[in-house]
């Protein structure tokens, strides 16, 4: 089920906050981002080009935590960068990232099965596979260093 604007826009009333003309933009933003994982400065960019003038930093900041404290948003973090957000609604998936050419690939969860499986049979850690990063070669980086 995607999550819709006014699905966030009743989240952020219910956290007590006004829904202003920049809060209902971030909460557009987000709602039609399925499958990407913004920075707090893409969704900041991407509401001034929505909104056509300058919006203050913090109300992108303040909407975020608000909608991460109601659960329909969260973050990762991807590396040396900024936290990367998206919509909880998403399947659970790992990132493949390559340290050479910094691509990412998502990869759901339930393909790496076998790999907490054996985790936790090997060191008793049992796994909580929401969000994470394994780092390595994509495929035309590893044949560029073949």
């Amino acid at each position: 089920m995607d999550v819709s604007v006014d699905d966030l826009v009743g989240a952020l009333r219910s956290q007590g906050l006004r829904v202003t003309t920049p809060r209902r933009a971030v909460c557009s933003i987000l709602a039609g981002t399925h499958g990407q994982h913004l920075t707090a400065s893409d969704i900041h960019r991407r509401v001034e080009a929505l909104e056509g003038r300058p919006i203050d930093q913090s109300t992108v900041y303040r909407t975020i935590d608000t909608l991460e404290e109601a659960g329909l948003l969260t973050h990762t973090h991807l590396g040396q960068g900024a936290l990367v957000y998206h919509l909880t609604n998403e399947a659970a998936h790992q990132h493949l990232m390559c340290r050479r050419c910094a691509r990412t690939i998502g990869i759901p969860a339930t393909e790496l099965e076998a790999f907490y499986t054996e985790i936790t049979r090997l060191t008793g850690f049992v796994a909580e596979p929401t969000h994470g990063v394994i780092w390595g070669l994509c495929a035309d980086c590893a044949a560029a260093e073949a």
